[in-house]
């Protein structure tokens, strides 16, 4: 009976691992892949088939012991009405809602009065009271229009969101950067860093530990036996 129970208590706790490896592999993909910007040349990890009892952790760690990932900060020039010149660096975040500017980089007599609203990654809405039409974003003698939001607190002072990626479709991505074709020309927007390698030691000792404890309860198991 005592025996039942053990070997009972041990698979519960190697499906109980196996569900957390999982759910640590989604915040990290999402972590790393969405906000931040992740190369789309990096292959996503199939999730682990807890059916297959038969498969150790270390296939797993091996997987996703390392990851790459990328902000995409590119250089360009933003014209209003032909009248407003900025040349700066701005992020595109492919998670973003709407093209955002920083209150303060645009003449307030730019502005115009809206009621949209916008939502934060954690769902809280925030008001939006201006908003910029007619922006013009300039690359390689390419400008291609858009509309933006006002913030005041914005991290960096320029987000270009999903309805610039929408509009420039289709594109490719390398470490490179982001290429367009337009009237049949080529264009990158060439990113200004290069791809980060991040180990993930966290994960990885996090696995080892519970794969060594369910090693120790196999032990245990052999012993009464």
């Amino acid at each position: 009976m005592e025996i039942k129970d053990t070997e009972q208590k041990l698979q519960k706790s190697k499906q109980k691992t196996k569900k957390q490896i999982i759910h640590l592999e989604q915040i990290l993909l999402q972590k790393h892949s969405s906000s931040s910007s992740s190369d789309k040349e990096i292959e996503p990890i199939n999730p682990i088939d807890l059916k297959n009892q038969g498969e150790t952790s270390t296939k797993f760690i091996n997987l996703i012991e390392r990851i790459a990932y990328q902000k995409w900060h590119i250089n360009i020039t933003i014209t209003i009405q032909d009248s407003f010149k900025l040349q700066t660096i701005v992020l595109i975040d492919s998670g973003a809602q709407m093209n955002c500017i920083q209150e303060g980089l645009i003449p307030t007599k730019y502005f115009e009065k809206t009621k949209q609203k916008l939502s934060t990654a954690n769902g809280e809405n925030l008001r939006v009271n201006f908003k910029v039409t007619n922006v013009h974003i300039c690359n390689e003698g390419i400008c291609i229009k858009q509309s933006f939001i006002l913030i005041k607190d914005l991290d960096i002072g320029i987000i270009l969101g999903q309805p610039f990626l929408e509009i420039i479709k289709p594109f490719k991505v390398k470490t490179e950067g982001i290429t367009i074709k337009i009237f049949q020309q080529k264009i990158i927007f060439a990113f200004n860093e290069k791809p980060i390698t991040k180990d993930i030691n966290l994960l990885k000792t996090f696995s080892l530990f519970k794969e060594h404890s369910v090693n120790l309860k196999k032990k245990e198991i052999i012993c009464i036996l």
